[in-house]
């Protein structure tokens, strides 16, 4: 796994999309990744997405709750059984 091969485009757009997401340099994704395989790849970047979408995921879940409670008491509706 290398950044800037004109080769492997996507090893670059993955490799950049680990780095955002890690808070990571250029020089550490590029040591961290140096010899990986994609087989090794591919579940290290999606742990990090996974990792970094989570506070996103919960906030959402929360706000479908509230929404769910408070909207119909507050447009006056009851609840169906």
């Amino acid at each position: 796994m290398e950044f800037d091969n004109p080769d492997r485009p996507e090893c670059t757009n993955l490799l950049s999309i680990y780095q955002i997401i890690t808070n990571k340099t250029k020089e550490e994704v590029a040591q961290e990744c140096q010899s990986m395989n994609w087989g090794t790849f591919k579940p290290v970047l999606t742990d990090a997405l996974i990792d970094h979408l989570q506070p996103i995921q919960g906030a959402s879940k929360a706000a479908d709750v509230t929404v769910s409670n408070v909207y119909p008491q507050a447009m006056g509706f009851l609840k169906r059984r």
